[in-house]
């Protein structure tokens, strides 16, 4: 059992729970903490100073070991202890580890397309299920799911690829929750033309057979 440092990019819906995920700071790439047969909870994520984890914080997390699924190579299981804020926000030192995690297309963990077949997984596991990328235009869908429920939508251009993934940020959803169904730009949403963002993409658990890629967490960057 250890404590590990992460910069938190990732705090998504889940089945009724939580995704939370990030980077080392030390550099040894991603951790996604999970329990062990159910999504984390609300009060999981609740910090010592009773704070609730954002994006971009930097915090401790007391880790068990390794729990990697064939699709989820990054789980680690937690522990019992509460999490520790380390700094909020997070200070440039920090942010310069994410460069290096930036990936630039066509292929978005894997391949071209919005979803893997777990089979796929079953005969060689994911070496990653989590990634960032900086695309320069985004365009946001509101619409409606199978199920007639609200859905949002990032649709982006990745080295030439076009992809439209849904987004289980519910901070980002808030964000559009003033917007009727249809496309937006992300001048007319309100962002400065020149707003630097990230996207946390994320590979979801199975779901009919597939993993989708989901955008976990929309990152809003202080201008330089």
């Amino acid at each position: 059992m250890s404590l590990f440092e992460i910069l938190c990019l990732a705090n998504s819906r889940k089945h009724g729970g939580k995704c939370i995920a990030g980077l080392r700071t030390d550099g040894k790439g991603w951790i996604r903490p999970v329990k062990q047969d159910e999504p984390l909870s609300r009060r999981d994520c609740i910090l010592e100073d009773g704070s609730e984890v954002e994006v971009l914080d930097v915090i401790k997390i007391e880790l068990i070991g390794p729990q990697p699924e064939v699709h989820q190579p990054e789980n680690w299981l937690i522990g019992s202890k509460p999490w520790k804020l380390v700094s909020r926000p997070a200070s440039a030192a920090h942010h310069a580890i994410l460069w290096p995690h930036i990936e630039s297309g066509p292929t978005l963990l894997w391949n071209k397309g919005d979803r893997i077949h777990i089979k796929s997984f079953q005969e060689a596991p994911a070496q990653a299920s989590l990634t960032l990328v900086a695309p320069t235009q985004v365009e946001w869908t509101i619409t409606e799911n199978i199920r007639g429920k609200r859905q949002t939508r990032a649709v982006f251009k990745l080295g030439g690829t076009n992809y439209d993934l849904v987004v289980t940020d519910p901070k980002w959803e808030n964000y559009l929750k003033g917007f009727s169904e249809g496309n937006y730009s992300s001048k007319s949403i309100g962002l400065k033309p020149k707003q630097k963002f990230l996207l946390t993409i994320s590979l979801g658990k199975p779901l009919h057979g597939y993993c989708y890629k989901l955008v976990a967490s929309v990152l809003l960057l202080e201008d330089s």
